[in-house]
């Protein structure tokens, strides 16, 4: 499955351990705040279960967004990408 996570983290370093965390799950960075991936059912629920420690203020926000392959295919890039994602139903390739 490809998940989206997008967060809005007012403190620097609990957003840099976020960050952090989101990479060692395989995820990849496509903005700041924004990292995509294919991970396992698995991997999701762990993610899913991790990322409440890190939403502390009263402000702090995360979104967990499951896309189909079919929508990452018709993602359209405008600028400068941070990253080059792969769009096969091979794993994300940086």
């Amino acid at each position: 499955m490809i998940i989206l996570v997008a967060y809005d983290i007012e403190e620097n370093e609990t957003r840099v351990k976020l960050g952090d965390y989101l990479k060692s799950k395989g995820l990849t960075r496509i903005q700041k705040s924004v990292f995509i991936g294919r991970v396992t059912p698995s991997t999701a629920k762990d993610i899913e279960r991790t990322i409440p420690r890190f939403v502390k203020g009263g402000r702090d926000v995360v979104h967990i967004v499951p896309l189909l392959d079919y929508s990452l295919r018709y993602m359209k890039c405008f600028g400068h990408p941070l990253s080059s994602i792969s769009t096969s139903s091979e794993p994300l390739v940086v």
